[in-house]
């Protein structure tokens, strides 16, 4: 019998890595079903199995743990948030929109990634040796949110003593905390309070910041 071709293996190889993948997909799918529906302390290689309908066996061979799978699927819902609102949070330019795109995040109740992101964020915040790349995971928002601070300011000379970087990293950490409160707050009654307040200190904040006038320097 002679031996198969380089093209025959090579056809052979790209079938296997689709069907690895496609097992992979159903697997980290399954899991961020798991962690909506069981929460994160409910999430078990068992659960995980018995929701995708497959051999719990599967979660270790393609992950390695279940914590590395919860990473591949928090990273993997990230991404497909993000996605969501990347083009709109690129292109804004006054604080009032950016607080209200925080609101639409928060309140995106028919994202099937937001209870699941929530929960795998808060339950590691303590317990779990993947803070580094749980952070590393959510730094893009750091950057998107950095940049539209910076288009805000970008007209005015405040914008060379306002540090943006630590300035986003704070809002992302306060929005953060607060995804993590609401999962208390059943009512939502305070979270709503805040974005409340802060979508009335951005109103007022804004257009002091559009009327700022400041004289021209002077040329030499």
């Amino acid at each position: 019998m002679p031996a198969p071709s380089g093209h025959t293996l090579g056809m052979a190889q790209r079938r296997s890595s689709k069907s690895g993948q496609a097992t992979k997909d159903k697997i980290l799918d399954a899991a961020l079903e798991t962690v909506r529906s069981e929460g994160l302390v409910g999430t078990s290689a068992r659960a995980i199995a018995k929701v995708g309908d497959f051999n719990q066996a599967l979660v270790f061979y393609h992950f390695g743990s279940v914590e590395e799978l919860l990473l591949a699927a928090l990273q993997r819902a990230n991404a497909r948030r993000m996605a969501r609102f990347e083009e709109r949070l690129a292109t804004l330019d006054n604080l009032p929109d950016l607080v209200q795109l925080g609101r639409e995040l928060h309140e995106a109740v028919d994202d099937p990634d937001h209870s699941a992101l929530s929960a795998i964020v808060a339950g590691w915040s303590m317990s779990s040796e993947l803070g580094p790349d749980v952070l590393a995971t959510l730094e893009p928002w750091n950057k998107l949110i950095s940049e539209a601070l910076k288009r805000v300011l970008a007209d005015h000379p405040l914008s060379a003593f306002v540090p943006t970087d630590e300035l986003a990293y704070a809002l992302a950490a306060l929005f953060l905390g607060l995804e993590t409160m609401s999962r208390l707050d059943r009512n939502d009654k305070q979270t709503d309070a805040v974005f409340m307040a802060l979508a009335a200190l951005a109103n007022v904040a804004n257009p002091i910041l559009d009327s700022m006038e400041f004289p021209a320097k002077s040329e030499s």
